[in-house]
């Protein structure tokens, strides 16, 4: 009788619960695997677009940078490299004269006349009652009017077609009148030319007399150099027609 009673006590214990009492815990009765395991909570805050971003980047991959190649349709061109001069291009010379000075230039054949004149005569002081020096400070009363005596007279004497020349120191700030005199009976037309530094090779002033009385920068046309510094300048004397005795004289004013 007990042990009808055991058995009996042992059934309704195993009704109670369910289901049998050997099978593992754990374990579904219909599928017969083990549960999945719970996933993860869905991340949240601040932090969830960063590991989306991560995990699109796990999946896709990091794309390639764009090719700097220019689109299709359109060509490279290397900029054009400056000129050279040619290859065979003469070089200058050292020692070659710069192009001439602003002026007219002057003829070969008088350039060689000029370069071969011998220097005129410098007087320190006149002779009272000289004809030469009397008739260039009448001259300058007229032509080279509230102007001084600049530097000494030069006095010659030339054959026909013959040239001297002086030196003309003229400074800019100044403005200048060259006078020239021949006596009468003497040399008929004086000729006078003012040539340009540094080569003396072009015109900056002539007279433009036929007779003994040449005038360079007559009154209002007086010679103004534009150089802030003195240059030294070369005025050609030339007997045009006649020979004889002659004077030239500078006169200045300041400008």
């Amino acid at each position: 009788m007990a042990l009808v009673l055991s058995f009996s006590g042992a059934l309704v214990a195993c009704v109670d619960n369910g289901k049998p009492a050997d099978q593992p815990q754990g374990y579904n009765l219909q599928d017969n695997y083990p549960p999945a395991p719970e996933s993860a909570p869905a991340a949240s805050g601040p932090a969830a677009p960063r590991q989306m971003a991560q995990a699109q980047k796990l999946q896709v991959g990091v794309q390639p940078a764009p090719s700097a190649a220019p689109p299709q349709g359109f060509a490279m061109q290397a900029a054009p490299a400056p000129e050279s001069a040619p290859a065979n291009a003469p070089a200058p010379a050292p020692g070659s004269a710069p192009s001439p000075l602003p002026g007219i230039p002057l003829d070969p054949a008088l350039m060689a006349q000029v370069g071969s004149a011998s220097l005129a005569v410098l007087t320190p002081g006149g002779v009272a009652g000289d004809p030469i020096e009397g008739g260039i400070k009448t001259a300058a009363t007229r032509f080279a009017p509230n102007m001084q005596p600049e530097g000494q007279m030069a006095k010659d004497s030339l054959r026909e077609n013959e040239h001297k020349t002086m030196l003309v120191t003229l400074t800019g700030g100044k403005c200048y009148t060259i006078i020239g005199f021949s006596p009468a009976g003497q040399v008929r037309n004086l000729d006078l030319r003012l040539l340009s530094p540094p080569f003396y090779n072009v015109q900056a002033g002539q007279d433009d007399t036929v007779d003994g009385t040449p005038i360079v920068g007559k009154s209002s046309a007086a010679t103004c150099p534009i150089t802030p510094f003195p240059l030294q300048y070369k005025l050609d004397i030339h007997a045009q027609k006649g020979g004889g005795q002659f004077g030239v004289q500078v006169f200045s004013r300041m400008k």
